[in-house]
């Protein structure tokens, strides 16, 4: 946000339009990150906020919570728009061929991509694991982050060491190929207001590759997921329920094949790129 503030100095000085694009949300997503909530820091935060809102031509955000988020910090209803994420072109069904990472085996994969941090909520995974022991089941996590050491930990602690395969951050690329080994792709968030107002972009990847998705998540990530009809979503940090939804999956590969398709049909109507370009040219018009 602090890049915006430069924008915003820049655009006045010059008497030019400003477009902000609001990700992430301050500074609540600070607080959750850093775990800083005093007002000393907080106060001068919102404060810079605001006025970055104020003087902005026009905001987008990645969700339709954030517009009411944002214009809670006295930015004009009139300028904020949702706009959601869109996957890069790459991001696309593949034919399943070999991997040296991902084996060819009988057991069902469901596979986690990106950051390993601890906004993702990635503890409830070897929880899970530790309810599904007597299933053939392996969860493949490519990526690496702040949490990941203590993941591992976590992992050891529960004895579910050979549920798990950790493969390390790789080019964006080549995540389709990966993806496309696996029979499900998973997202979860840690247990916040502020997450269940989050679509993360993670969604609209897996979705492009018209993966079923499997989700420990509440709020818009839930919403999109019924809406689409394109996987199974259980309450955050539910790790019961979790598991009944694997294997509610796992019983019905048919289902997870039209699960796949109905992520990749809703990926093309609501998260196609060239269709949100289009939509953005108009406000710049």
């Amino acid at each position: 946000m602090t890049q915006a503030l430069i924008g915003v100095w820049y655009s006045k000085r010059y008497h030019l339009k400003n477009y902000l694009y609001v990700q992430d949300l301050w500074p609540e997503n600070v607080e959750i990150i850093t775990g800083i909530h005093s007002p000393a820091v907080i106060k001068p935060l919102e404060k810079m906020v605001e006025y970055i809102y104020k003087n902005c031509t026009d905001i987008f955000v990645t969700s339709p919570c954030f517009v009411d988020a944002v214009c809670g910090r006295k930015a004009d209803r009139d300028k904020v728009h949702y706009w959601p994420q869109y996957a890069e072109e790459f991001y696309k069904p593949v034919k399943k061929k070999p991997v040296k990472e991902i084996p060819d085996d009988g057991a069902f994969k469901i596979i986690f991509t990106g950051n390993v941090g601890y906004a993702q909520g990635l503890d409830i995974l070897p929880k899970t694991a530790e309810l599904l022991k007597k299933q053939e089941i392996l969860f493949f996590i490519v990526g690496d982050g702040r949490y990941l050491e203590e993941f591992k930990c976590e992992i050891k602690r529960l004895h579910v060491e050979n549920m798990f395969r950790l493969i390390q951050r790789q080019p964006a690329e080549r995540i389709p190929e990966l993806l496309g080994r696996c029979n499900a792709a998973f997202l979860s968030f840690m247990d916040t207001k502020l997450f269940e107002m989050t679509i993360p972009a993670k969604l609209q990847s897996y979705m492009a590759c018209g993966m079923p998705v499997v989700a420990s998540a509440m709020g818009e990530t839930k919403k999109i997921i019924e809406e689409a009809k394109c996987g199974v979503c259980s309450p955050t940090g539910d790790a019961e329920k979790l598991a009944a939804n694997i294997l509610q999956i796992m019983e019905d590969k048919d289902a997870l094949k039209i699960m796949g398709n109905h992520a990749r049909a809703y990926f093309e109507t609501h998260f196609d790129k060239t269709k949100l370009m289009d939509i953005m040219d108009n406000y710049f018009i």
